[in-house]
């Protein structure tokens, strides 16, 4: 059968256009919007931790749970279990749930544990010290923040290093993350979210000579905010939003986690000690840059260089004689009361890096430490920088 040309140059047309489509259709079905977690997903399924991308890719779009993070997190890191004859109580989980092993295997292994288990639960309220975990809480992204750095707190802790401006000034960065700012600590107290971690703004009391955060619990959130974006582990967009609300997906969950993986060098979770954690004296005070202070404690106690200055000046004043035995890396150097005592000529002494010197007071008619500060009303003076101290208010013994 014999065709018109231009019927001929149709079914050409025609077919072409058919296999061009059908082309089009193949490469659409081979690519998803998800080939950005692919690595990951196939990461987490050589670990056993969820099957493979072709399998997982249509539950990738999900929102997850704290039931499901938890088991990923018990799946990929081994590293957190707990004795079996250790007694760990999940508030929210009890011994009968399907989820108490995991919880208590993931969550039983703190760091900071067992006052640290309150960090990672889903409602909080440290005014009273109680707490309840809910496996069936869908995750926002600031949820999963709070959670993952209370599991893995050396990612935080890379910002130790920042000084208060410096961090304060990246956290401006973060244009969805609120800020607010109170003139006193009064007014920061009366704050709803003054002591909530799982809110994602920060309090910021203002200062004459310098802003910082509101309290201890500010500290965590900047640490966990801050670290995780240098890291690399969570980070803002190219705008600066963070959306902390956001309802996290399993994509980026998979993702998150396997970059924490790849944080500890590939090999499962090794935990770094903190400084905090080497400072082996129970109490701690501390020095601040730009700082002078007035501070008294019973027995040895760690004066920690929390904006790493090089130098600490120090005197005391007593009713009775103590001298001082101050340790700073390990060095121990002996200062007598009579030279401790002059205010207007403190002693010198370099940190050379160190994080924190050691202070022993011996009362030297008996030569053991000063247990009863208030009866010789033992009055320490410090400061960054050289000062007279007889022009520092003293502490008041009434």
């Amino acid at each position: 059968m014999r065709y018109p040309k231009c019927s001929i140059f149709i079914i050409i047309l025609t077919l072409s256009l058919s296999l061009f489509t059908t082309s089009l259709a193949n490469a659409a079905s081979s690519s998803s919007k998800y080939e950005w977690a692919k690595p990951s997903v196939e990461f987490m399924a050589s670990h056993k931790v969820m099957q493979n991308f072709k399998q997982e890719e249509k539950n990738l779009s999900k929102n997850v749970s704290k039931a499901e993070l938890t088991r990923m997190i018990y799946l990929l890191f081994q590293e957190f279990r707990v004795d079996s004859s250790k007694d760990v109580e999940i508030p929210g989980v009890p011994a009968t749930s399907t989820y108490y092993q995991t919880f208590r295997d993931v969550y039983g292994s703190i760091p900071s544990n067992p006052s640290g288990l309150i960090a990672a639960a889903d409602k909080i309220n440290y005014n009273n010290g109680t707490f309840t975990y809910q496996p069936s809480k869908i995750l926002s992204r600031w949820d999963l923040l709070i959670t993952l750095n209370t599991l893995f707190p050396d990612i935080g802790y890379s910002v130790d290093e920042m000084s208060e401006k410096e961090s304060l000034t990246k956290l401006q960065t973060f244009k969805d993350i609120h800020k607010r700012y109170f003139n006193s600590y009064d007014t920061y107290e009366k704050w709803k979210y003054a002591y909530q971690p799982l809110a994602p703004e920060f309090g910021i009391i203002k200062s004459k000579n310098e802003n910082h955060l509101g309290s201890d619990l500010d500290y965590v959130k900047r640490d966990a905010l801050l670290g995780f974006s240098q890291q690399g582990v969570m980070k803002p967009n190219s705008k600066g939003y963070f959306y902390p609300n956001q309802k996290v997906t399993l994509a980026e969950t998979t993702v998150i986690l396997h970059r924490i993986y790849k944080y500890y060098g590939g090999t499962g979770y090794v935990p770094k000690p903190s400084k905090d954690e080497d400072v082996t004296n129970g109490t701690s005070l501390f020095l601040y840059k730009d700082d002078v202070s007035t501070m008294s404690t019973s027995d040895d106690f760690a004066l920690v260089n929390a904006d790493h200055v090089p130098t600490l000046y120090l005197a005391l004043s007593a009713k009775a004689p103590v001298d001082l035995k101050v340790i700073v890396n390990g060095e121990a150097m002996f200062y007598t009361y009579e030279r401790l005592s002059i205010l207007d000529a403190p002693i010198i002494i370099p940190f050379d890096g160190a994080y924190f010197a050691e202070i022993f007071p011996i009362l030297r008619s008996t030569g053991e430490l000063v247990h009863d500060v208030e009866s010789i009303q033992l009055t320490y003076y410090v400061s960054d920088k050289l000062v007279d101290f007889n022009s520092i208010e003293p502490l008041s013994w009434q």
